[in-house]
């Protein structure tokens, strides 16, 4: 175990992406703030349309069809929205090199830099906590007694696993997951407009 978190205010973030080579992009954010004593404090989770398709393999993992990313904005639309949300927080993902390439990447698209300061990687963290453990967001959720709802990956959910292990790796017991659906969802304005 690592002693107390000394990180100030951390976004916990995941990303599901069209496939994993530079060129993929984000198709969906999954992000939790939490404030220096590692407590939450809000969430967001939007999709986005990455105006290519999505690798075969990305589709079993996250479930999210092409047509179904297609009818939501492109990830400049939401570019302020997710830079002030982290607002210069620190950084912190599970497997934090794959996310901070995805995410970094379309800030460095659009010609802005990454909204966070400071970075975490809870995996790094886990092995380095438990030697010799299997390290994976599963595994290591497992060991706490966690695990995801269903088999397919949802950025936000998996957020959340990391702020488990996050809050795991610095003496924190659980705290209740806060999981909601993709709020920029064009369904959610057809609602709105009834």
């Amino acid at each position: 175990m690592m002693g107390a978190w000394e990180g100030g205010p951390v976004v916990v973030f995941d990303t599901e992406t069209t496939g994993c080579t530079n060129g993929d992009r984000v198709v969906s954010l999954g992000a939790v703030r939490l404030d220096a004593a590692l407590e939450p404090e809000a969430t967001l989770h939007l999709a986005f349309a990455p105006g290519m398709p999505c690798h075969w393999g990305a589709i079993r993992v996250h479930g999210m069809s092409d047509a179904f990313l297609a009818a939501h904005p492109p990830f400049a639309e939401h570019a302020a929205e997710v830079a002030g949300f982290f607002g210069g927080a620190a950084g912190c993902a599970h497997n934090l090199a794959f996310d901070r390439r995805m995410l970094g990447g379309e800030f460095e698209r659009l010609g802005l830099p990454r909204p966070w300061a400071g970075e975490f990687c809870t995996m790094r963290g886990w092995r380095r906590a438990f030697p010799g453990h299997r390290a994976g967001l599963a595994q290591a959720s497992e060991t706490c007694g966690l695990g995801r709802e269903g088999s397919l990956h949802g950025a936000l959910e998996d957020a959340w696993l990391a702020v488990q292990l996050l809050r795991h790796l610095h003496g924190l017991a659980p705290v209740p997951m806060r999981l909601h659906g993709i709020t920029n969802s064009p369904c959610l304005d057809a609602l709105a407009a009834e």
